[in-house]
């Protein structure tokens, strides 16, 4: 009985956690297991705030027995025979191991309890499909039944089975991902069955395909993964159009060199920025995403494209650069900063985003009606021109802009 040294490792309060499973479950005469992440991720030494348990037995019993234990915080899913548990700014997922079995390519699997090795050959990948036990007599024992270890210590992404990719064609997008956060690579053989069953991902529905798009965003490495998955045909199998560019390699630069806030919507905006509307518009229904933020946004950056040649002409006012820009969201004015190459461009985008939208009248419409004003569209075009006023310059206080307000309406 070889102990992998792993148990160790962990954050105290998980060790507390992993220890206070084990001695709970040797007590109802069950077995629990660390699964998947974060065994690869303790093996990696890369830090672990999520953790899996699979559970030889009722999870969903054993959870409620550490949340009484631990003073957690329960959620149940009984359905799925799986609960949650949250302690402090840690995650613990508990879960019946499982059998599956897919009754066609893209369907959600058919689930029935089953033993580890059971649980353990439904992953996607040997790295994600090893376990340490935490019950004594042989707590810290790894159980690694597809070569995980030896994948890791190879950098290798490598499937469990050659059907892999045709039950589940998102574990497609997330080989990328692995590969790509870890530093890995796609072994021959998977790399070979990706390719083949790029069809695939046809089968799987525009949710799921979405959310593994998210994940992607959300990875440090993202721009890598983009790239990857566009060579290896993924992103194509998204929308034909949507393609790794240099020039979208040049805004994902910038993107990082700025100090723009970094989030998934401004990377989803730059990953669609070169579609044309039928393109974006097909993209965005594939991935159920139309009426979204993301449909928002994106199409708002379509349509600043088609104002960069007005927006890059020198000279412009700031209260012109204000009206054009005025109601479109800073995510969609980030997108066109990014891909934006001519100078003058992106100093009046930038001018916009640090400056402009700030600027603010001191008179409101109450102050104007209680000059004498009616409310109305004449107010509303007083207001108009007393902000580009103030944003040009013309007038630089409270009484500059009595003085303008009672010049414009003749009191």
């Amino acid at each position: 009985m070889q102990r992998a040294g792993l148990i160790e490792r962990l954050h105290p309060p998980l060790l507390n956690l992993a220890l206070t499973a084990g001695k709970l479950a040797a007590k109802s005469g069950i077995r629990a297991y660390l699964v998947g992440g974060i065994v690869r991720d303790l093996m990696l030494g890369r830090p672990c705030v999520d953790v899996d348990l699979a559970i030889e037995g009722d999870a969903v019993k054993l959870a409620g027995q550490m949340a009484q234990k631990l003073g957690a915080r329960l959620t149940v899913h009984k359905a799925f025979g799986t609960a949650s548990l949250k302690i402090d700014d840690f995650n613990v997922d508990m879960a019946t191991c499982r059998s599956e079995i897919y009754r066609c390519p893209g369907a959600l699997p058919l689930v029935s309890p089953g033993a580890l090795q059971d649980d353990l050959k439904r992953r996607d990948f040997s790295i994600n499909a090893m376990a340490v036990s935490v019950n004594a007599p042989d707590r810290d024992v790894l159980t690694d039944f597809f070569g995980g270890r030896r994948d890791l210590s190879q950098g290798l992404i490598r499937v469990l089975h050659n059907i892999s990719f045709q039950d589940d064609a998102t574990r497609m997008m997330r080989a990328v991902r692995y590969e790509q956060r870890l530093g890995f690579k796609l072994e021959r053989g998977t790399a070979r069955l990706l390719k083949r069953n790029l069809d695939m991902l046809d089968t799987i529905s525009g949710d799921r395909l979405k959310n593994e798009l998210l994940l992607w965003l959300k990875e440090e490495s993202c721009p890598a993964i983009l790239r990857r998955a566009s060579r290896l045909g993924i992103t194509g199998k998204l929308h034909p159009a949507l393609r790794w560019q240099r020039t979208m390699r040049s805004a994902f630069r910038r993107a990082y060199a700025s100090n723009i806030v970094k989030t998934p919507h401004l990377f989803f905006c730059l990953l669609v920025y070169n579609l044309n509307e039928e393109q974006l518009y097909k993209l965005l229904a594939r991935l159920n995403l139309t009426g979204s933020r993301l449909d928002l946004l994106s199409n708002q950056s379509l349509e600043l494209r088609k104002k960069c040649r007005e927006l890059a002409k020198p000279g412009l006012k700031r209260s012109k650069i204000y009206s054009t820009l005025h109601g479109y969201d800073s995510i969609s004015i980030q997108t066109i900063c990014c891909y934006a190459v001519i100078p003058t461009l992106r100093s009046n985008l930038a001018l916009y985003l640090k400056e402009l939208r700030q600027v603010k009248t001191s008179l409101d419409g109450n102050e104007l009606m209680k000059m004498g004003l009616r409310e109305g569209p004449r107010l509303g075009a007083i207001l108009n021109k007393l902000l580009a006023a103030r944003l040009d310059g013309a007038v630089q206080s409270k009484s500059d802009e009595i003085k303008l307000v009672r010049r414009l309406a003749g009191l």
